[in-house]
């Protein structure tokens, strides 16, 4: 199995794991309801790196604490051709600063790879605006990552995103 069809699988999984814990959740009536958790996906606009510039993104949040969280994401995949590139990162996620229950900024720090097959580390911050009551979020996020891919390959990405988030 090909590297993009394992990550596009692993994407899968955990898609599957939140809509679950979303859908079987449910908060006790006299607490004040917090996000349990997101699941997002965004257009990619790449600044730097290489082409091409549009792409998309998908990624998971899932909160452990009332601030702190995992987070695992699949970023700057190309659409044409398909996950031709792209990476796969996991690591912590920080709710920042929350002016609940309208928006909320989380901050996270992600290491994973690259591929074709390059270590890559990096972090970035995004904003959950829910206009209505649905559990349903827009979502903006800058990101930056330090792809390791060799001498003379080795490159900041950093890229911008727009999208939508399941965010309970």
């Amino acid at each position: 199995m090909s590297a993009a069809r394992r990550a596009g699988v692993l994407v899968a999984a955990l898609v599957a794991a939140l809509v679950t814990a979303l859908v079987t959740a449910s908060p006790a009536s006299a607490e004040v309801v917090r996000p349990r958790g997101a699941l997002g996906v965004s257009g990619d606009l790449v600044l730097t790196g290489p082409g091409p510039r549009n792409r998309f993104a998908a990624d998971l949040t899932v909160y452990l604490r009332q601030r702190l969280g995992l987070y695992a994401a699949a970023r700057q995949l190309t659409i044409d051709p398909l996950f031709d590139a792209g990476q796969v990162t996991a690591g912590i996620a920080y709710r920042a600063a929350a002016a609940r229950p309208k928006l909320e900024l989380v901050v996270h720090a992600d290491a994973g790879a690259a591929w074709p097959l390059a270590p890559a580390a990096g972090g970035g911050v995004t904003t959950y605006l829910w206009p209505t009551k649905l559990p349903l979020a827009i979502t903006t996020g800058t990101s930056a990552y330090l792809v390791l891919d060799g001498a003379d390959n080795t490159r900041v990405v950093f890229s911008l995103g727009l999208g939508l988030a399941l965010a309970r």
